[in-house]
């Protein structure tokens, strides 16, 4: 098989993002996957929401300083083609009469529109893995 000249770009869903939290340091399991990494903006604001009450102080402000310290640099804007696959999406899985959280299917739209991978410990994502490169762990 040939390879690629330039590594697929890595999203990374905010389940991977609460891992590294609760890990209080990088996973061992980021350091197996290439990048380029970025975070999509739906990813940052689910990981965001635990940064705030009723969350407990000690948590809250370990969530912070992580997202300030590392993965407020990675966090990548939602464009209109983003938008424009969401819906796609939406409408697709709502034809098989399913329907995904709002976050996770942002999150897929944004890795879906670019052709990247998606980075997650979250298998919601699974009935996606037809149209979605997943990196599991």
């Amino acid at each position: 098989m040939e390879q690629a000249l330039f590594p697929m770009p890595v999203a990374i869903d905010s389940s991977v993002l609460i891992a590294w939290e609760r890990a209080g340091g990088l996973p061992d399991f980021l350091s197996q996957v290439e990048g380029p990494f970025y975070v999509p903006c739906h990813a940052a604001a689910e990981f965001l929401i635990g940064t705030h009450p009723p969350v407990p102080s000690a948590l809250r402000d370990r969530a912070k300083l992580l997202y300030d310290s590392y993965i407020k640099e990675m966090v990548d804007s939602f464009d209109e083609a983003d938008a424009a696959q969401l819906a796609v999406l939406a409408a697709e899985l709502r034809a098989k009469g399913q329907q995904m959280k709002f976050y996770d299917a942002a999150i897929a739209a944004t890795a879906l529109a670019r052709g990247d991978q998606l980075l997650t410990l979250d298998g919601d994502f699974d009935r996606l893995s037809d149209k979605l490169q997943l990196l599991k762990f």
